[in-house]
């Protein structure tokens, strides 16, 4: 798969965080200009997020259907349209609803994506590719705040979602020019929603897709607990103002990005296997840190964070290998397992990030305990999945 691919499929990734994180700057803004309560402008965020999980579900499918290119350009033109009506709207109800829109289409980039990747290439060339997109996608949360409140200061928050068109628009454009497709006709499956029903509870029903799904979802964990705990672990634990979140995500992603590029330069020296095991060690490592050092000692930078560096670090060595497991398990049918898979996967950030991490984010030690609790029950699931080599069931095309 050629750098050119890789970048596109990257960017893809990236919509959906991108249309998150950088309007967050704008809160305060848009409460203020609809002169609604925060409360309210939330459901802006809930609406995406919503939005974007519920057709995680059905995008991988539809691609199997219709076809990936079809699907990316239909989600990112839809995307477009929701961004620029979300900059023209008048009243909350119609920001409100243009973000639901928004949310509909965010999902495609990343579900289908990774649907590309298995029909382009197998084994190490495809983790070495996925790797790749996930120093994008761990990139976009990291960038997309600050890009966001530049946005914020020279134009005011309709600008923010301007730049959400624009780069949606401009990345139509080049998948229109630069993405062939991947899924020839007769490779895909007709759109037939009694057998598509069955194919869904047999994928469900696949002991290796389901425990490598969820060991990857618990491992992701270790990212989204200090995501959704941002604020109070800033501020009251690092005892830093509100420019002092670098000292959080700097880590965390540096971690992640750092993780990847070393997953995709072993993927063809080092065994699959071995990657996980290590990727393992270096996440459990990096937990229990996290969960001792509070416990001997007083909080001080940098010592605080690094944990956390090391722990995402680890986590990207795993996510790669445990996504292509899942999906592996149904070449015929790869866009539908992509999509389980995501959904799955957004379901563990969902809670964790907004359930859990708020009730654990006022105790660093706790906080700590949690993701390696998490990193503890991956590797279970991980181990559990390992014996189950049966082949893959079978689907309905017709």
């Amino acid at each position: 798969m050629n750098n050119r691919l890789i970048a596109l499929l990257a960017a893809l990734g990236m919509i959906g965080s991108l249309g998150i994180d950088t309007y967050l700057p704008a809160l305060g803004t848009l409460a203020a200009h609809f002169d609604v309560q925060p409360l309210l402008l939330q459901q802006s965020l809930s609406g995406y997020l919503v939005g974007m999980a519920v057709m995680m579900l059905f995008y991988g499918t539809l691609s199997d259907c219709f076809g990936r290119r079809t699907i990316v350009l239909w989600s990112l033109a839809i995307f477009t349209v929701g961004s620029f009506g979300a900059a023209s709207s008048q009243d909350i109800t119609q920001l409100l609803a243009w973000r639901t829109l928004q949310g509909l289409a965010a999902g495609a980039g990343s579900v289908v994506g990774r649907a590309i990747i298995q029909d382009r290439c197998h084994g190490a060339d495809a983790v070495r590719a996925l790797s790749q997109v996930i120093m994008a996608f761990a990139l976009a949360p990291a960038v997309a705040p600050l890009i966001g409140g530049w946005l914020l200061e020279i134009g005011g928050w309709r600008l923010i979602f301007v730049f959400l068109g624009v780069f949606a628009a401009v990345l139509w454009v080049s998948c229109w020019l630069g993405l062939d497709e991947s899924l020839p006709v007769h490779h895909r499956h007709p759109f037939s929603l009694r057998p598509l029903l069955r194919n869904y509870l047999r994928v469900l029903s696949d002991r290796r897709f389901v425990l490598s799904t969820v060991s990857g979802g618990l491992g992701f964990t270790v990212f989204s607990l200090y995501i959704g705990a941002a604020a109070p672990f800033v501020m009251e634990t690092l005892k830093r103002g509100t420019d002092g979140f670098g000292w959080l995500f700097v880590p965390l992603v540096a971690g992640m990005m750092t993780g990847s590029w070393t997953g995709a330069r072993l993927a063809k020296r080092v065994d699959g296997h071995c990657v996980i095991v290590a990727g393992y060690l270096i996440l459990l490592l990096g937990t229990v840190g996290a969960t001792l050092y509070p416990s001997f000692t007083e909080i001080r930078l940098p010592w605080a964070v690094i944990p956390l560096g090391v722990s995402t670090f680890g986590l990207a060595l795993i996510n790669p290998g445990l996504a292509l497991t899942a999906m592996q398990r149904f070449p015929h049918s790869r866009g539908l397992a992509s999509s389980l898979n995501a959904f799955i996967n957004t379901l563990f950030f969902a809670v964790s990030a907004g359930i859990v991490a708020p009730l654990l984010a006022p105790n660093a030690q706790w906080l700590g305990l949690a993701t390696m609790t998490c990193g503890l029950l991956s590797v279970l699931c991980w181990v559990a999945s390992r014996p189950a080599l049966d082949s893959p069931p079978q689907f309905e095309k017709s």
